[in-house]
């Protein structure tokens, strides 16, 4: 009898690409963490949940961390939206859309695009509170 994750993995290769499998199982940039130069929480329309931090150095994102409630392919997408997001000016990062983020997990489903754009939403809200921020640091200071 095969193990439980053994089970699972097939399961989502049945749905996804082999990148997506990876993102799910092997989630980068789950981090959470206190005095972020930006920070976005976004809700899709079918009640999934997602928070992204970034810390800026240098005029990059040094770090960036997200968590989410949602289904496999939510966690994929933010994981992989901190990815492509990671050592990018803000300007940058701001190009980043939903369909960047699904042809980099390579053929997401289409019934998951929608977690795609709840990831870019997340992180271009936190891209634009980064801008803020610069702006006006002590709003830091009220933050969560």
């Amino acid at each position: 009898m095969p193990d439980q994750s053994e089970e699972i993995r097939k399961r989502l290769r049945e749905i996804y690409s082999e990148t997506t499998v990876d993102h799910v199982l092997n989630p980068r940039n789950t981090l959470q963490f206190r005095n972020a130069d930006g920070y976005a929480a976004c809700s899709s329309g079918c009640g999934e949940n997602m928070k992204i931090w970034l810390q800026i150095r240098n005029s990059s994102i040094w770090n960036a961390g997200f968590w989410t409630d949602g289904c496999a392919a939510t966690i994929a997408c933010g994981s992989m939206a901190t990815e492509l997001a990671q050592d990018k000016t803000i300007a940058q990062a701001m190009k980043v859309t939903g369909s960047d983020i699904a042809e980099a997990l390579e053929d997401l489903p289409e019934g998951n695009l929608h977690c795609a754009e709840l990831a870019a939403q997340t992180l271009q809200t936190a891209l634009r509170d980064c801008l803020v921020t610069q702006q006006q640091p002590w709003k830091k200071l009220y933050r969560k």
